[in-house]
Parts: C-alpha cells; sequence; structure tokens
C-alpha cells in the first residue's frame, strides 16, 4: 500500500501530522495497510494506525490488535482518537465491488485467500459469473462470464484502469470454445 499518513494531538493546539510505511494488513487482503506502533504506551508494538478504506489516511486506530483489539475514530479530526466503533466482522473478510456492464453497483463477500469467487446474479443455485481481484484492493479486475448454469466461460471482463468497471472485454462469440473477439469500452 505505501505510506499511510495520521495524526495525534490532545486537542488543545494542532495534532502533530505523521507519515509511516505501511507494515501490517489488518484488511486481511494480503497488503499492508497499517502502521504498527505503541499508542496505548505499554512499551509493545501492538497497536496500529489503519486505512481501513484504502485512501492512504488512517482512519482507524487499533488498540492491541488480534481478537481482543478495540477500535477508534478520530471523529473531532484532531487527532484525539476517543470514539470507540465495533471491529470490522471477522467471518466476513473484504468486500468485492465492481460495476457491471449493464452500469449496476455490484458487491460480494472476498475470500479470504484471494482467490475467484462465483456469484449467483440470479440467485437459481448455479454461479453466473466468477470475479478475481488480482492486487489486493477490493475492485474486481477480471470477471468471467459463463454461458449458462455450470455453462463454460464464454466472455472474460478486464477492468484494465483499475477504477472498479471493466473496460475491455474478450469473448467467444463464434461458440468454438476459444475467444475469438475483444471489445473496449468508452474511455
Amino acid at each position: 500500500m505505501g505510506l499511510v499518513e495520521y495524526s495525534f494531538g490532545t486537542g488543545e493546539g494542532a495534532p502533530r501530522d505523521w507519515a509511516s510505511e505501511a507494515d501490517l494488513d489488518l484488511g486481511g487482503i494480503g497488503v499492508a495497510d497499517a502502521v504498527s506502533l505503541d499508542f496505548d504506551g505499554d512499551g509493545l508494538l501492538d497497536d496500529a494506525m489503519w486505512d481501513s478504506d484504502g485512501d492512504g489516511g488512517a482512519d482507524r486506530s487499533v488498540l492491541d490488535v488480534g481478537d481482543e483489539g478495540r477500535y477508534f475514530e478520530d471523529a473531532s479530526g484532531t487527532g484525539v482518537w476517543d470514539l470507540e466503533v465495533p471491529p470490522p466482522p471477522a467471518e466476513a473478510g473484504h468486500e468485492l465491488r465492481w460495476t457491471d456492464a449493464g452500469g449496476v453497483d455490484r458487491r460480494v463477500p472476498g475470500s479470504e485467500d484471494a482467490l475467484p469467487v462465483e456469484v449467483d446474479l440470479d440467485l437459481d443455485g448455479a454461479p453466473d459469473i466468477v470475479v478475481i481481484d488480482t492486487d489486493g484492493d477490493s475492485l474486481v479486475d477480471v470477471t468471467l462470464l459463463r454461458s449458462g448454469p455450470a455453462g463454460p466461460y464464454v466472455a472474460i471482463e478486464v477492468d484494465e484502469r483499475s477504477d472498479g468497471s471493466a473496460d475491455v472485454t474478450l469473448s467467444d462469440t463464434d461458440g468454438d470454445g476459444r475467444l475469438d473477439t475483444v471489445a473496449r469500452g468508452p474511455g
């Protein structure tokens, strides 16, 4: 992820700003998104400043990282991390997001190990597509589309711009099992 920016303050006067290299993966996506430090003064590097939304700025402080961790926000924006918030659901993993070819924003729970995730869009019990987040940013990079329930894949949509929307579609238009058409979206 790179640098994480964060501030500390007492609520009086200007907070002190910091930028540190992320060295801890709290989001569970295989990418460092937090900075280990001793926030509570116990002499252990068991706390963290976490950039949970990936925008480069810490939005959570975490005391005692792990199963007993406590999460806080700086609600006032003064560098005082005093608003306790609930931890993220442990079993949910991370959420994968994308905009499909019809312009519909989609979200599904991601897998813990960044493997492809099968999605049943029409809720008939059979996966219609497979989505893959290749770089761990929670945006779908590749979508595999099936011809029907449990059928072969007939198209691959790729998000080249990393903005959550497919830019390129590779498809098998003649049904021979080989991709033979490339279509680029606007932009």
